[in-house]
């Protein structure tokens, strides 16, 4: 009896042991497989920002090596008209001169425009110098003051990094200027011995960060673009105090 007894308990172990073994198996390949989508979705999303900056230096080339130089000879050409050897009539010479300034604003406008697509500052000056390009050129458009915060010279990040950041940065203060109504802007860099770490700050109407969601698409493409940067985002606001956005990355190592 006591013989039947062990062995129908050796049996229940031995049948509780495949039980757990087979759930501990279960849950490595849930994890395993969890980790895969993750590094899938990543590398998706790398490969899609990475396919959306060659575009945007294309497109950016395309109107600085095409449309701006037509502009140039358009404006060649225009200021030919104007000194003539025969005269113009004052009407002829008052829409002349309409004209030529409005494609010298249309070339400025282009010219601006591909530095946005594709900004030369970052590939040959680095990170702070692009940033303080990017500032000056918001102000300029917008006419809200961007005081800008940043270390003379700045630390050379990798490429992509230093990309990521910029966007960054230009995607924050396109928000502040569109959508908050701020009347001061705030850029500021600041590195420690491992990590650099990027705000943008404005005085604007705020909205309710903590209301739950993520907050509107820009949003989500700047936290996105953190964590492709090995770093992370925060985005501090409430209405009424103005929106803080906070992105930290490691100054050494590769990007996750």
């Amino acid at each position: 009896m006591s013989t039947a007894a062990d062995a129908l308990w050796l049996g229940f172990l031995a049948a509780l042991l495949a039980v757990a073994v087979l759930v501990a198996a279960l849950a490595v390949a849930m994890v395993i497989a969890q980790r895969r989508v993750v590094s899938l979705h990543a590398a998706y999303t790398r490969r899609l920002l990475a396919a959306h900056e060659e575009e945007r230096a294309w497109v950016a080339r395309e109107v600085h090596d095409d449309a701006v130089q037509r502009l140039a000879l358009l404006q060649h050409e225009l200021s030919k008209l104007q000194t003539a050897d025969h005269p113009l009539s004052p009407a002829q010479l008052y829409h002349l001169e309409g004209i030529t300034a409005e494609v010298e604003d249309l070339s400025v406008s282009l010219r601006q425009l591909a530095h946005r697509l594709h900004p030369a500052a970052i590939e040959h000056l680095g990170l702070v110098p692009a940033l303080q390009q990017l500032a000056a050129e918001v102000a300029r458009s917008s006419n809200v003051p961007i005081e800008s915060r940043l270390p003379p010279g700045g630390p050379r990040l990798p490429a992509d990094r230093t990309l990521a950041l910029f966007r960054i940065a230009q995607e924050a203060l396109a928000n502040a200027i569109r959508h908050s109504g701020a009347s001061t802007v705030s850029l500021t860099v600041e590195t420690t011995a491992d990590e650099l770490e990027l705000r943008i700050e404005d005085n604007g109407r705020g909205f309710d960060a903590g209301a739950g969601g993520t907050g509107g698409i820009g949003l989500i493409g700047i936290r996105e673009r953190a964590r492709l940067a090995g770093g992370h985002a925060t985005i501090r606001s409430q209405p009424g105090f103005g929106t803080q956005v906070a992105v930290s990355v490691p100054l050494g190592g590769a990007a996750a």
